[in-house]
């Protein structure tokens, strides 16, 4: 699930910038089964500082199978956080272990230079 990170700075859909603020990877349990699962995710900081973050969740295929049937699923990092995950595609249905996901809810956020949770 390791990805190069190229850019630094990027646009969203409307053209606005957005600051990069990392890499977050975390283990965790994804949806009502719990199944034990990862993900990494890129946050960006947008205009007026609101976060967003997309990325990928590795987890058994059939807790990943869930997405079809559902918008969002919740993932509840081994810290405590709770992040709600939706495919980055609704439209291409995931298979295997690995899916495309974009991230809301508890964020991660820079915080004196770091990203983390405060």
């Amino acid at each position: 699930m390791v990805r190069s990170i190229i850019w630094r700075l990027t646009f969203n859909q409307t053209g606005d910038k957005m600051k990069y603020l990392g890499v977050i990877t975390r283990d965790g349990t994804l949806g009502g089964a719990a199944a034990p699962s990862t993900i990494e995710i890129e946050c960006y900081q947008q205009n007026g500082g609101m976060i967003i973050a997309s990325g990928e969740i590795e987890a058994p295929s059939s807790t990943i199978a869930e997405f079809k049937h559902r918008k969002a699923i919740d993932f509840v990092t081994s810290d405590g956080h709770r992040i709600s995950l939706a495919l980055s595609n609704p439209r291409a249905a995931p298979s295997g272990s690995i899916a495309q996901i974009t991230a809301t809810g508890d964020l991660p956020s820079l915080t004196k230079g770091s990203l983390g949770w405060r």
